[in-house]
């Protein structure tokens, strides 16, 4: 029997029909009924029922009408509510797909289309197999399985372990799923929501990624190694090979590449790191703009020889194209508002790329590695405090001893048995203050090298000729020179410009050249005080016929206490050529120098000259240096 008919309408208008059966039965009994009043009796019977049929028919059409309209109702609250369903499904930003027991495709919304890259109309009707790696299939289908067998009929997101997708282009992807069971007679749906969690595994390794350069970078404080660390740690993560650039506090910039997994690109590489440059440049990376600017320069998706545009005819531009490079990022190094350099990642492999996300994390990363090489740098420059500090421990307790014992020695016997003769106590007395000034001067280099190094030396120029100042020096070592039978002079025009200095101490720097002159010269050599106008400075130069320097010690040769760590043959505190240099840098000029062995050496400083025309300032009268030259000089503090 039909549906319809088991409702209370159905059933009113079969009554009805059966009444109006049972009328129509009477009325032919009726006529068959001979007796007139047996005849009539079922007439009126069959139209009362007649009558009670009508009656029922209209209660149960009425009826009918109602359950219809209730029915169209509910029909359209059904498809309201399907349209509904159906709409937050299709805006739903999950993928959420619908199988059968054959795992063929039944729903396939927007936010799946998106993931997947398939339209809704290409993926109904087809397994759900391809949108999974061939690799997980196989045990995809048996977990499938074994879910329809169990008794749990839904697993929640993170019940499950990730699972990876695979889009229309052939990319792989994590995801998280959540998946559910729909039993109907005869029928079996599953259900699953799947959200792709990309960025969140991207997010989380590159979390475990600093984590673990922190702890590389916290394995050691010595500076080298930590130098090494900055430029391999990125590695394999953010780049195939880096270059680290250090800028140090004059301006000279220092190289240091890392290694490649191919041996010949390493070398390459270390080709690289072999340079030193002046200043930094922007080839092939740009450092100085990255520098400059203290922001990230990226480079993506670099056009072939690239290199050559920049690198003009530089040895090394063979080196950078062999590298291959495909992109690179430059990330300044800045710690306590300094810039220290900048590390560059490069990219030689084309499936790695380099975008915002990664130039982000780039910088994150180089915000502990610039406080590392700080860090370490610190640490090297305490621990050659300390060196110093036991440096100084040792020359004060060698070069005090010597002149405190000789004024020991010259003060008993002057107690205890003083000589009769005058020019005897007279020679102890001289004794006496000979190692007194010894002491004072081994005092005064202390604290003018302490000074220095502060940055708190002050100097007081003024205009000055350098003739006179040159003369005075050369008078207090001539008597040492004679006495060695050396020849010194000048050898310089009196018509040279006037210089900007504190006389006082450019004697001091003057008298250690010239002495260092004189006492490294053989007998019978000469020493030379020469000058010449050098743009804005004049230059100075302390030449000798000496035994000249070694070249392994000229760089080190400015440095305190180096004098007293080589072995010579006059004794001295080492501070003299530090202090010296410390002075000249304090008028804004340089001191350097060049040696041969066995020829001789010379020894070169630079001082700021003034302009002859005065300017006279109202206060009091006095010659000032004109602008030119003294806005181009710093501060006196140096």
């Amino acid at each position: 029997m039909h549906q319809s008919a088991r409702t209370p309408a159905g059933v009113t208008l079969l009554v009805a029909f059966a009444l109006l059966a049972a009328a129509a039965g009477l009325l032919v009994a009726g006529r068959a009924d001979v007796v007139a009043t047996g005849r009539t009796a079922l007439q009126g019977l069959a139209s009362a029922m007649a009558f009670l049929a009508a009656v029922i028919a209209l209660a149960g059409a009425w009826a009918l009408a109602r359950e219809l309209k209730r029915r169209r109702h509910m029909e359209g609250e059904l498809r309201a509510s399907r349209a509904k369903f159906e709409g937050i499904l299709s805006i739903a930003v999950d993928a959420i797909i619908t199988v059968d027991e054959q795992q063929q495709i039944l729903h396939f919304n927007h936010g799946a289309e998106r993931l997947f890259g398939y339209a809704e109309s290409e993926a109904i009707g087809t397994p759900l197999s391809r949108l999974l790696p061939p690799r997980y299939r196989d045990a995809h289908d048996r977990h499938l399985n074994d879910f329809a067998s169990g008794q749990v009929v839904a697993r929640r997101m993170g019940e499950r372990r990730s699972i990876f997708g695979l889009r229309r282009d052939g990319t792989e992807f994590p995801a998280e799923a959540a998946i559910s069971r729909l039993e109907l007679p005869g029928q079996r749906f599953f259900t699953v929501v799947l959200r792709d969690i990309s960025e969140r595994v991207r997010a989380e390794g590159n979390q475990r990624f600093l984590a673990r350069a922190g702890g590389v970078l916290a394995t050691t404080l010595d500076y080298e190694s930590t130098l090494r660390s900055v430029a391999h740690v990125a590695i394999p993560h953010l780049a195939d090979c880096c270059v680290l650039d250090l800028v140090d506090p004059q301006g000279f910039v220092r190289t240091i590449a890392s290694v490649h997994e191919e041996p010949e690109l390493t070398k390459r590489l270390r080709a690289l790191e072999r340079r030193r440059a002046d200043v930094p440049s922007n080839w092939p990376f740009p450092v100085a703009d990255a520098i400059a600017q203290e922001r990230r320069i990226l480079r993506a998706d670099l056009a072939p020889e690239w290199e050559r545009e920049g690198g003009g005819h530089d040895a090394r531009v063979e080196d950078v194209a062999a590298l291959g490079v495909r992109a690179y990022a430059t990330i300044p190094l800045v710690a306590r508002d300094r810039v220290l350099g900048t590390l560059t990642l490069i990219s030689t492999d084309s499936s790695r790329r380099y975008d915002d996300v990664t130039a982000a994390l780039a910088e994150e990363l180089a915000i502990p590695l610039a406080f590392a090489i700080e860090n370490a740098w610190l640490y090297q420059s305490a621990q050659q405090a300390t060196t110093a500090r036991d440096e100084i421990l040792g020359v004060v307790s060698h070069d005090l001893r010597n002149p405190l014992s000789a004024i020991s020695m010259c003060a008993r016997v002057l107690l205890e048995s003083p000589p009769d003769a005058s020019e005897e106590r007279h020679e102890l007395a001289g004794a006496i203050l000979e190692s007194t000034y010894l002491m004072q001067r081994l005092i005064q280099d202390l604290l003018d090298v302490s000074t220095i190094e502060s940055g708190h030396l002050q100097v007081h120029p003024r205009r000055e000729s350098l003739g006179p100042l040159v003369d005075a020096v050369m008078q207090m070592v001539r008597e040492s020179a004679e006495d060695r039978g050396i020849a010194i002079e000048r050898d310089f025009s009196a018509a040279l410009p006037a210089v900007f200095v504190d006389a006082m101490r450019v004697e001091q720097v003057l008298a250690n050249l010239l002495g260092n002159a004189v006492k490294f010269t053989e007998r019978g050599g000469q020493v030379r005080v020469q000058a010449e106008v050098h743009g804005s400075f004049l230059r100075v130069m302390v030449c000798d016929s000496g035994i000249g320097i070694p070249p392994e010690h000229l760089p080190h040769l400015f440095d305190r206490y180096w004098h007293a760590r080589r072995q010579s043959r006059t004794a001295g505190t080492g501070l003299g050529l530090a202090i010296a240099r410390g002075i000249v840098e304090a008028h804004g000029g340089t001191l350097s120098v060049d040696s041969t062995l066995g020829v001789g050496s010379t020894f070169s400083l630079t001082l700021p000259t003034i302009d002859e025309t005065p300017r006279v300032d109202g206060s009091d009268g006095q010659a000032l240096p004109t602008a030119s030259a003294a806005e181009s000089r710093p501060t006196a503090a140096g």
